[in-house]
């Protein structure tokens, strides 16, 4: 709430200056003689009050307007605390949706290809967060999550829901190339009920994923040389978050501890069971 700090003063304080310190009543205060000098106006007295007043209203109204007026840039509706959020940088990127556009991410399985999807997936190592970050994220129930020993620094274990997102995405991905991940790939060994249950997990994240953060952004259509239909052209600009530098502060600040490391609190209290993906 704006709080309105400006000093008033008695209207009367305007009219100390008169010569007879009379008031506008007093009826000889209006002489016979037309030749005798009339009092000052109240509109000219009380002017300067007013054009200050008016000025201070439309600069308040004004600034309202301002901060009632959505910013461009790119921000988070609901901000929920992250310790990466000082890596978030906004950058701008025209995305190629040609349909045969070559990419590292895409194209018959290769060591390449994996290692492309590997660096930017769900391998990243998780990080920590301290008992203030994690009440400043909102988790209030801590007795189920994952500590580190003291001895390695403390804290909870922790990482970031994008590597998630996009090891989903390669698992659909490795799905679409069963014949090749499918005899040996860790994803597709569990019994097919699992295999179908992670494989459905995966698209209901991603489709959360696409609703949470709706592109508004516009795709236009084209008349193009050899198509009797318009088509949509997929290569528009969008303000990103730069992923690189995401990436680097989760290299950072990656935990290096022996998995034999990390064990249960004598105050451990165990989650209801539910499939973990």
């Amino acid at each position: 709430m704006l709080k309105d700090s400006s000093q008033y003063s008695l209207v009367h304080d305007a009219f100390d200056d008169d010569d007879d310190g009379k008031p506008f009543g007093d009826p000889e205060g209006f002489g016979a003689s037309a030749a005798e000098p009339r009092p000052k106006s109240c509109i000219l007295h009380l002017w300067p009050w007013l054009s200050d007043g008016v000025l201070i209203c439309t600069s308040m109204f004004f600034f309202i307007l301002w901060m009632r007026t959505p910013s461009a840039p790119l921000h988070d509706d609901i901000p929920v605390y992250s310790p990466a959020s000082g890596a978030v940088e906004s950058i701008l990127v025209r995305f190629n949706g040609t349909l045969n556009f070559p990419s590292i991410y895409r194209g018959p399985p290769s060591p390449e290809i994996d290692a492309a999807w590997a660096r930017i997936a769900h391998n990243v190592l998780p990080t920590r967060m301290t008992l203030e970050e994690m009440t400043k994220a909102g988790e209030v129930d801590l007795l189920s999550k994952v500590k580190y020993p003291k001895s390695t620094g403390g804290g909870f274990m922790v990482s970031m829901e994008s590597p998630h997102q996009l090891h989903c995405l390669n698992l659909l991905r490795k799905s679409s190339w069963l014949e090749y991940y499918g005899p040996t790939d860790p994803s597709f060994q569990d019994a097919p009920e699992v295999v179908r249950m992670h494989l459905d997990h995966c698209i209901e994240m991603i489709r959360q994923t696409i609703m949470c953060n709706a592109d508004v952004t516009m795709i236009t259509w084209d008349w193009v040389q050899g198509h009797k239909i318009p088509y949509p052209n997929f290569n528009t600009r969008h303000q990103c978050r730069d992923y690189e530098k995401i990436l680097d502060w989760a290299s950072m600040h990656a935990v290096h501890i022996d998995k034999s490391e990390v064990g249960r609190f004598e105050d451990t209290v165990d989650l209801p069971y539910y499939p973990i993906i």
